[in-house]
């Protein structure tokens, strides 16, 4: 599978990546924490349409198309082994489009960086395996 959205979904978590790297060396700073919210917010748009094409190309059929049902679907097929991590993902995706305020940011900002950005790269890895079998 190379497909664009696989290459602009790899492209995202490395530019998410370069703005946690940023976060973590100043995590006060507003500007780095909107930074990887916003990096944060289309990686994971990204991701699940990424997922998607790639269940699809493993000969899954999908009859709902939600970044939930992917999410459902992938983790009952044990490709992605941490449902209720991306569950948390996909919350803080929809909170963070809703809700700015300062202390949800900083805690957006935090779990992103603590915890999303690894799950995230795993994706890259899984899918990027598979395109060089």
């Amino acid at each position: 599978m190379k497909t664009d959205k696989y290459d602009n979904f790899a492209k995202a978590v490395k530019r998410l990546n370069e703005s946690n790297t940023a976060y973590k060396s100043e995590p006060d700073n507003e500007f780095y924490q909107d930074s990887i919210i916003k990096r944060f917010e289309f990686s994971f748009e990204l991701a699940w349409k990424a997922l998607r094409e790639y269940l699809i190309e493993q000969g899954y059929s999908l009859t709902t198309v939600s970044p939930k049902s992917v999410i459902s679907l992938a983790y009952r097929e044990n490709v992605l082994h941490n449902e209720k991590l991306w569950l948390e993902m996909l919350e803080s995706r929809n909170l963070s489009t809703h809700d700015y305020g300062n202390e949800l940011a900083e805690s957006l900002a935090q779990s992103i960086s603590e915890k999303f950005v690894k799950e995230l790269q795993k994706l890259v890895k899984l899918i990027n395996g598979s395109i060089s079998k």
